[in-house]
């Protein structure tokens, strides 16, 4: 039987034994082996919502997963029963405009593991298209592997961020994504990095990390760090640090926007926003992120083990 451990509308978890997936033609069976767990999957655990997303119809929690391939469909090639695996969990459906113009994260039919109400990958075995599953390499652990999926979003910010070779970077909240995402732009070229936070653990674990300097606001006001950065990533998911990103970028910088802040809508200075021509740009996800996301696992470049 599949193990499923289900989230519902009382914020309840229930565990339920249901059949395991057939697979569809296109489609392989993964025996689920390493989850993560989603700050999304907090917010639903403890609130019941995230942003516009509301926990309705019972749903099986998680996203974050590497597992092993036990059953394939008929017409599926290049993947093997046994082989290891990385699920990336967004399912577009490959036919809409921004499909095929590689910008599958915003396909209006995305099938996203674990979005209320669909399943996720919190139980024994999932069914998902070959094409979403990626071959895992030897040198990485099934834990390892399923930090993929957050690794992918930091990915996807920095291809997002508009940023030079030698670049200075803020990055605000130093959490799992802000950590990854601190780490994938040194590995792109990025220059110094600052890492705001008001958990000095936290701060500490950013300076081991590569961070060149640290800020606490609890300690140090932002206004210290006004227009210092040529990039701010938001990763706090704050209304007061996303609030204060135009402040710190410098003229003609990027911010990106990967944090979801507590409040859906957020005061800005636009006069700075139009004044320095800021490009202030927004983070779905992620797509095409994934290779990368793994080759940097992979090779060190992520630091898994802290």
């Amino acid at each position: 039987m599949n193990r499923c451990l289900v989230l519902d509308k009382t914020l309840k978890f229930t565990l339920e034994l249901r059949d395991i997936p057939l697979p569809r033609e296109d489609q392989v069976v993964v025996k689920i082996a390493a989850n993560g767990i989603c700050g999304s999957d907090a917010h639903f655990y403890r609130t019941g919502r995230l942003g516009n997303l509301v926990v309705g119809e019972p749903y099986i929690p998680g996203h974050e997963a590497s597992g092993v391939v036990t059953a394939l469909g008929a017409k599926v090639s290049g993947v093997s029963e046994g082989d290891r695996v990385i699920i990336e969990p967004g399912i577009p459906c490959g036919k809409c405009a921004l499909c095929k113009l590689g910008r599958y994260n915003q396909c209006k039919n995305v099938y996203f593991l674990s979005c209320p109400p669909l399943d996720g990958t919190l139980c024994d075995y999932v069914a998902i298209d070959t094409a979403f599953v990626y071959k895992m390499p030897d040198s990485l652990s099934f834990e390892d592997g399923a930090l993929a999926e957050p690794t992918a979003v930091a990915v996807h910010a920095i291809n997002r961020a508009r940023f030079k070779p030698g670049d200075t970077g803020v990055i605000l909240g130093s959490g799992p994504i802000g950590l990854l995402t601190l780490q994938v732009f040194k590995a792109c070229g990025g220059g110094k990095v600052l890492c705001a936070d008001i958990s000095d653990d936290r701060l500490a674990l950013a300076k081991e990390l590569g961070a060149d300097m640290v800020l606490n606001p609890l300690k140090t006001p932002y206004s210290e760090i006004y227009d210092m950065a040529n990039v701010v990533f938001e990763t706090a998911g704050n209304v007061i640090t996303t609030k204060e990103a135009f402040h710190i970028c410098a003229t003609a910088g990027c911010c990106v926007q990967i944090g979801w802040p507590n409040e859906n809508i957020v005061p800005m200075d636009i006069p700075a926003f139009i004044e320095k021509e800021i490009d202030y740009v927004g983070l779905n996800r992620y797509a095409n992120a994934f290779p990368a996301a793994i080759e940097f696992l992979a090779s060190g470049r992520i630091d898994c083990a802290k």
